[in-house]
C-alpha cells in the first residue's frame, strides 16, 4: 500500500534513553529516492539522539511530578490516620503498608482512597 502511494525508501531508528533501552522509534520516509545517503543517515541518527534526550527529560519530569503528587497524598493519609487513631507517623505508615499489601493495591492508591473518603468523595 505504501509503495502504491509513492514510498521508495524508509529509515527507522530506535530512540534510546539510558539503560532502559528503546522506548520508541523515529521513522523517515522518502518518495524521491530508493537509496538513503550516508549523510542523510548521519543526520537522522543525530536527530534521533536529540529526540531521545528530549523525550527522556520529559519522561523523567513526569515521573518526578507523579512522585510529588504521591508524596502529598500519602502525607495527607498519614495525617488522617494519626488523628483518627491517635498514633504516631511510623505506625500510620505501617498501617498503610499493611492495607496496601492485604488489598494488593499500590500504597498511593490506598492513601488516595483514604483521603477521598475523608473529603466525602
Amino acid at each position: 500500500m505504501a509503495v502504491g502511494r509513492g514510498l521508495k525508501s524508509q529509515l527507522g531508528l530506535p530512540l534510546h534513553v539510558g539503560e532502559d533501552g528503546a522506548f520508541g522509534s523515529l521513522n523517515f520516509y522518502s518518495t524521491s529516492s530508493e537509496d538513503i545517503s550516508e549523510e542523510a543517515k548521519a543526520s537522522a541518527e543525530l536527530f534521533a539522539a536529540h529526540a531521545a534526550i528530549a523525550l527522556g527529560h520529559a519522561q523523567e519530569r513526569e515521573t518526578l511530578n507523579q512522585a510529588l503528587r504521591s508524596r502529598k497524598v500519602i502525607g495527607q493519609a498519614l495525617g488522617i490516620l494519626m488523628e483518627r487513631y491517635q498514633i504516631d507517623e511510623d505506625r500510620a505508615f505501617d498501617y498503610l503498608v499493611r492495607a496496601s499489601s492485604h488489598g494488593h493495591l499500590k500504597l498511593r492508591d490506598i492513601a488516595q482512597q483514604l483521603v477521598d473518603e475523608r473529603n466525602g468523595g
